[in-house]
């Protein structure tokens, strides 16, 4: 019986060895068959991107821009942003095409409304994000156009360039922020703005309501006075019927002299200076002598 036990024993190895062998054989062989041969320079190419797969480009991933760049001839070599100019440069090297301008952005949040600023009306007690809340009569915030801090931004870029704070708010690690816009697409308020990384200056409110009705939601709100239109020597900055808008470009072409100009008469200094905070209105002299 022992005997007869271990040659099924023995027999149930060598026919399931012979099984492997065959199914590894067949495989083998559909494997060559139906291969997909890959060009060289896709692989070079995607070697060279920073492996993000942020989508930024507008393709699904390194690879699938690695193959578009290479095989059709209307895809740039710039349109990888978090590699900026360097790997836009190599792209264009390998694949031979024209490097054209890369710019290199970062992305500004156009709100300050923190918790200090901008005080709650309702409490939410829902699903814990942006999107969510603002089904919610636009949110629990007074401000219906600020920040609603629930950080749905924050879960979105794949670099770590934005964290949540004590404030209420996300901020901006601009060192590591590559300009990928993944932030600017979740906000359900589109808060987030593209900047040149060398801007000077940053307007942090989109008010678009009465002054009397930002100071009620919020302290450090646009009021639309539109003394930085008035002053801008460069006409950078413009009123297009609802908001104030900052062309950076040109105030960066414009140079630096003009900087103090704008950004001093504003009274509260919601279009500041990079790294200046806003701060509620109060009676300046700047600010007088442009009430007069």
């Amino acid at each position: 019986m022992e005997t007869s036990a271990l040659g099924i024993v023995l027999w149930g190895l060598a026919f399931f060895t012979l099984l492997g062998l065959v199914f590894g054989f067949a495989l083998a062989v559909a494997a060559a068959k139906f291969q997909v041969p890959v060009n060289p320079l896709v692989e070079r190419v995607r070697d060279r991107l920073p492996a993000a797969n942020c989508g930024a480009c507008g393709f699904a991933g390194c690879q699938a821009y690695a193959e578009a760049v290479v095989e059709r001839g209307e895809v740039s070599p710039n349109l990888c942003l978090p590699g900026r100019a360097a790997v836009a440069g190599a792209v264009a090297e390998l694949t031979g095409k024209q490097l054209g301008s890369v710019v290199d952005r970062i992305v500004v949040l156009r709100c300050h409304g923190t918790s200090a600023f901008a005080p709650d009306e309702a409490r939410y007690s829902g699903i814990r994000t942006c999107t969510a809340a603002s089904f919610v009569f636009g949110g629990p915030k007074a401000c219906k156009n600020g920040c609603l801090g629930l950080g749905d931004c924050v879960g979105a870029c794949p670099f770590g360039a934005l964290a949540m704070t004590a404030k209420g708010i996300p901020e901006v690690d601009h060192a590591k922020c590559t300009g990928c816009g993944l932030c600017v697409t979740c906000c359900p308020k589109d808060l987030w703005s593209f900047v040149p990384r060398n801007h000077r200056v940053e307007l942090s409110c989109v008010a678009i309501d009465k002054r009397s009705v930002v100071r009620a939601t919020c302290m450090v709100g646009c009021t639309l006075c539109r003394r930085c239109v008035a002053k801008c020597p460069a006409g950078a900055i413009t009123w297009d019927g609802q908001t104030i808008v900052v062309d950076h470009e040109l105030c960066v072409a414009y140079g630096p002299s003009c900087q103090e100009i704008c950004v001093d008469v504003c009274p509260s200094i919601i279009l500041h200076r990079i790294g200046q905070l806003p701060e509620p209105e109060k009676t300046t002299p700047v600010a007088a002598a442009a009430e007069a």
